[in-house]
């Protein structure tokens, strides 16, 4: 029984404990906001501002310098260089609060133009407030991205414990801005409960931080080779996530010709397909980054293609069911989670209609999410470039047809397809890198999970429907009819995959024993 093995089996239970706890404070926070707003227009005010920031941050840290940063400074701490990447860690952390406040600037001054163009179908009144918004939150990248940051450099040193807290901290404040004040200031104090959670986020890792050696100093070290390296990785990541927020924009402006509430409806529905991926599936693949990153700077390919094929067979294991559960409870949860105060049955019937066309995306978000990681394990930052501007394509072309046909369904839908699309590539392009993927295995578990997810079907929709009677109705009904439909939809998958003797049960309940040896 190796130490590295139980590394990750400790380091997998404490992240999934973790992000479970975060996306349920997740959901709480979208509760809290629903019953505040519903889905009126002031919140779509809100969701739209959030455009700039996220633009910032998901184009430079939220995968970019996080994800070229982490496999450099695993190289250097596998050739025992604990001082070289002490040293790159505190010059790329400088550098990228740096490039986020500067970017942070720029479009401070340019948010009014930046509003027009993607929130063209608003009245100037809600133009005002978007910008206002928006120049708030604005904020938010720098001291978030400062924490993403954080994160990459406790990931590499395999710290877990101080950047599993940060995302808690994050959901805490905006749940509390939105629970005490955003009834008396609106969807300004939901801005500045985005600000402060995102203070506690960098705030909370400190500690952690210094503990690895890192002290504060001012030095940019842009000449180093580690940050030219870097830099050199981040550029093309930072490309594709550039290319993919066409696809944001696309998307907000299509959100904005269809009638009031459906862009907060549709982010309502992603917010619930969003538990089963950061529950289990982002966090298998969060704990597997390091040590990929690690078998990649000694060349282990037998290792990383191991892993990579067992970490996909757990996440078609859970996400299969997931996926259907998601599709057939859409209502009952919707109702459950959200129906109360400004959140009408209306509101219930948008939001599980665009779930309904998330659910079916939910594998492939998780397979691309692995995939995408394996490869900048290897440095190799150029295939899932190329394989993105394929797939931001036809996401475009899909988007623009089906929200004709399926409004905000439509939208849902081809993120499905893209993800899908994105995750089938990857997977075919690592195949040849790594010399297989044990396709054999991965087919063995897609039968098994089919085989358990048909009887799993007939008695959750059954249970459902006799509890609820099909209605859009919010209080106890729905949240008695999904607790009870979960437990026995999931018995009755969890049987039939004990009859099969089916290996990724065994895996599965290992981690959550943290039974070491199957890892």
């Amino acid at each position: 029984m190796s130490s590295e093995r139980r590394r990750i089996a400790s380091a997998a239970t404490l992240i999934l404990v973790a992000y479970g706890l975060s996306r349920v404070l997740g959901a709480v926070r979208e509760l809290v906001i629903a019953n505040t707003f519903g889905t009126n227009h002031n919140l779509d005010d809100y969701r739209v501002a959030f455009g700039v920031p996220d633009l910032l941050f998901n184009l430079l840290l939220a995968g970019a310098i996080s994800s070229a940063f982490i496999p450099v400074l695993s190289e250097y701490l596998a050739k025992n260089e604990p001082e070289r990447a002490r040293q790159i860690a505190g010059r790329v952390l400088n550098a990228s609060v740096l490039i986020l406040t500067v970017g942070a600037a720029v479009l401070f001054v340019v948010a009014p133009w930046y509003v027009s163009l993607i929130a063209f179908g608003y009245s100037a009144k809600d133009h005002e407030l978007i910008v206002a918004l928006t120049r708030i939150l604005l904020l938010q990248p720098i001291f978030l991205g400062a924490g993403g940051m954080v994160i990459g450099i406790l990931t590499a040193y395999q710290r877990f414990f101080a950047q599993a807290l940060a995302p808690l901290f994050y959901n805490g404040a905006i749940i509390v801005a939105a629970a005490l004040f955003a009834p008396h200031y609106g969807v300004t104090a939901l801005a500045v409960g985005v600000v402060t959670g995102a203070i506690l986020h960098v705030g909370v890792q400190v500690p952690s931080l210094v503990r690895t050696g890192w002290r504060p100093t001012t030095a940019l070290g842009l000449s180093d080779p580690g940050v030219r390296k870097v830099g050199r990785l981040m550029f093309p990541i930072a490309l594709g996530l550039a290319a993919a927020q066409v696809n944001v924009f696309v998307d907000t402006i299509l959100g904005t010709s269809l009638p009031p509430g459906r862009v907060a409806a549709l982010r309502y529905a992603d917010t619930i397909a969003q538990l089963p991926l950061g529950t289990f599936s982002q966090a298998l693949a969060f704990v597997l980054f390091p040590f990929l990153a690690r078998d990649a700077a000694v060349r282990a390919i037998d290792s990383i293609r191991h892993r990579t094929a067992l970490a996909l067979r757990l996440n078609i294991f859970v996400l299969v069911p997931a996926s259907v559960g998601l599709a057939i409870l859409g209502v009952p949860i919707t109702a459950a989670l959200f129906e109360r105060g400004q959140f009408s049955s209306d509101s219930v019937r948008q939001t599980a209609y665009a779930l309904t066309f998330f659910s079916l995306g939910l594998a492939g978000q998780a397979a691309t999410a692995l995939l995408v990681r394996v490869f900048y394990a290897l440095q190799d930052v150029i295939t899932p470039l190329r394989i993105s501007l394929v797939v931001i394509g036809v996401n475009l072309g899909t988007n623009v047809i089906l929200v004709q046909l399926l409004a905000q369904g439509g939208l849902a839908l081809g993120t499905s397809i893209a993800a899908t699309l994105n995750a089938i590539l990857l997977a075919r392009a690592l195949r040849g890198r790594l010399g297989g993927l044990e396709g054999a295995a991965i087919l063995r578990t897609v039968r098994r999970a089919l085989i358990g997810v048909v009887p799993m079907v007939l008695v959750t929709a059954g249970v459902a429907y006799a509890i609820t009677g099909g209605s859009l109705s919010g209080g106890l009904r729905p949240l008695i009819a999904t607790l009870i439909a979960v437990a026995l939809g999931g018995a009755t998958y969890f049987a039939i995959q004990l009859g099969l003797r089916s290996e990724e049960l065994g895996v599965a309940l290992s981690v959550i024993r943290r039974d070491r040896s199957r890892v």
